[in-house]
């Protein structure tokens, strides 16, 4: 039985330090805040962050068209057959008849085929997440989700909509409107937020108004990460800035899509700002809710996403320049200080 014991506790010990790897690897301002609590919830944070990012990568990294066009040049380029170039390789369980001579696969299918792919990545995490909610796990890692979900009381539905969040990104390139904008925000963000809340109050259950503060801070930082990302989603034909707000601004869009910074947009961004740093304002009330060590992590993400802003504000919002993000120092010294800053 002892045997048994200490093999089932490896196996855990193991799944959490790959949650650990993945978040130090991938969560450049997550990682600062979550180091903050304490170890057993720290590592619990990190449990939910992994499939999180998992879901995220899934739609944004996995499978895409980039890789397989590059897939392809090399296959044309690098594999010759009697002089000639060979037979295009079945790529991501495409079909056969891609190996026919000079078969060239439309771009449509190909965007078909991968967004396909993501959709059946999206139908597993889906799986895995009902799995662990009943206390199983399909693949090793998720032994820690299983744990963290046990033993602080983490809704699997607000992990659930994180993963239709990220869905949505299959489907929507463009938000006609602040409202439409707003519940992508809440399923990306704000959602995240909501599944970490039972670990940052101990594994109490948070109350109405702690949920509602939560969401705010989501849906502050996710507007922060949309203007400091204005050209990189632009490169993925992808808009976040609400359609009914460009109009509203008289932006011109042949110049936004051509990355020009003009007077109407600048204008723009001012105010999708303003309206990031209301929410922010607004988040930052949850941490007299929190037991005092869950404070420092909720305020250092606040104060993070903030100081984002207001770099993006004092270079009269330079979207399409270098992109915005803290040193590594004042980060640190953030996380250094926070504790005493938050009582």
């Amino acid at each position: 039985m002892s045997l048994l014991f200490a093999m089932a506790s490896k196996a855990l010990a193991d799944a959490y330090a790959a949650c650990a790897h993945i978040t130090r690897r991938e969560a450049r301002n997550f990682y600062y805040a979550f180091a903050s609590l304490p170890r057993r919830q720290r590592f619990a944070v990190y449990a939910l962050y992994a499939f999180c990012r998992e879901a995220d990568d899934c739609v944004d990294s996995a499978c895409s068209l980039d890789a397989l066009s590059t897939m392809e040049k090399s296959a044309e380029t690098a594999l010759l057959l009697n002089g000639e170039p060979a037979n295009r390789v079945p790529l991501m369980g495409a079909p056969s008849a891609w190996q026919n001579r000079g078969a060239v696969l439309p771009f449509a299918d190909e965007e078909k085929i991968v967004t396909n792919e993501k959709r059946q990545g999206i139908g597993r995490l889906r799986e895995r997440l009902a799995a662990a909610a009943d206390g199983c796990a399909l693949v090793p890692r998720d032994l820690a989700l299983v744990d963290a979900v046990e033993r602080f009381g983490v809704s699997p539905q607000d992990l659930a909509d994180v993963i239709s969040g990220v869905e949505m990104d299959l489907v929507r390139t463009r938000y006609q409107t602040f409202e439409e904008l707003q519940d992508y925000c809440y399923h990306v963000a704000s959602a995240v937020g909501l599944a970490t809340l039972p670990i940052l109050n101990a594994g109490v259950p948070p109350t109405d108004a702690m949920r509602e503060y939560a969401v705010d801070l989501g849906l502050g930082m996710q507007l922060v990460n949309i203007l400091r990302d204005v050209s990189e989603d632009l490169d993925r034909d992808r808009v976040y800035l609400p359609q009914e707000d460009l109009i509203r601004c008289n932006v011109d869009q042949a110049a936004f899509v051509r990355k020009c910074m003009t007077e109407p947009l600048r204008l723009l961004l001012a105010f999708e700002a303003s309206r990031a740093a209301e929410y922010l304002d607004r988040g930052r009330q949850l941490l007299p809710y929190l037991p005092r060590r869950g404070r420092a992590c909720p305020w250092l993400l606040a104060e993070i996403y903030g100081r984002v802003l207001r770099r993006i504000i004092d270079s009269d919002y330079d979207v399409f320049g270098p992109r915005v993000s803290l040193p590594a120092a004042e980060k640190l010294w953030l996380l250094a200080t926070a504790r005493w800053r938050t009582g």
